[in-house]
């Protein structure tokens, strides 16, 4: 699957470039790297088909966890540091596409200390497959509007594009 690739990497590379203050960004894959602090791992943990029906495509509901690791968490500042940065995910989760044409707006973004550092959960709808059309009778186009009575077979002139409303 790869648009699950594409959308590690596009998380990877949004995150990084958004915090800064991150010495490194990973996908899990590359867990057992020693790492610079502070530091974020992110993956997919879970996966639930979304039964939403858009454009023919598949939607996969891709559960996402980050977990941060402040600096040294002996310091007095390390779990500060760690809800700073966990604070400024959040933020940067809000109504994230990555820049990829086949998500749908993340949600459901919540943060969590669990005694080590922080843990930030997201879902992020994921579309498979090739966009389709199953009304070959009703080709794709423009949406066209009528005021009754004067609608319906016969009446196609008295239509208008939805975009002259504005």
């Amino acid at each position: 699957m790869s648009e699950l690739t594409t959308l590690h990497a596009a998380v990877t590379a949004t995150i990084r470039k958004a915090i800064p203050e991150l010495a490194s960004v990973d996908a899990y894959s590359s867990v057992g790297n020693s790492t610079a602090l502070p530091a974020l791992r992110h993956g997919v943990v879970r996966m639930t088909a979304d039964p939403a029906p858009r454009d023919g495509r598949s939607v996969l509901l891709a559960s996402f966890e980050a977990d941060i690791t402040a600096a040294d968490s002996a310091q007095a500042e390390a779990r500060l540091q760690g809800s700073l940065l966990a604070a400024q995910l959040i933020d940067v989760l809000r109504q994230q596409f990555w820049e990829l044409d086949f998500v749908e707006a993340s949600r459901n973004v919540e943060a969590q200390f669990d005694g080590s550092g922080w843990t930030v959960r997201w879902d992020q709808p994921v579309l498979l497959g090739e966009p389709r059309w199953d009304w070959p009778d009703q080709p794709p186009g423009q949406l066209m509007l009528g005021i009754s009575p004067e609608t319906g077979p016969g009446n196609e002139g008295n239509y208008f594009p939805a975009q002259d409303l504005s």
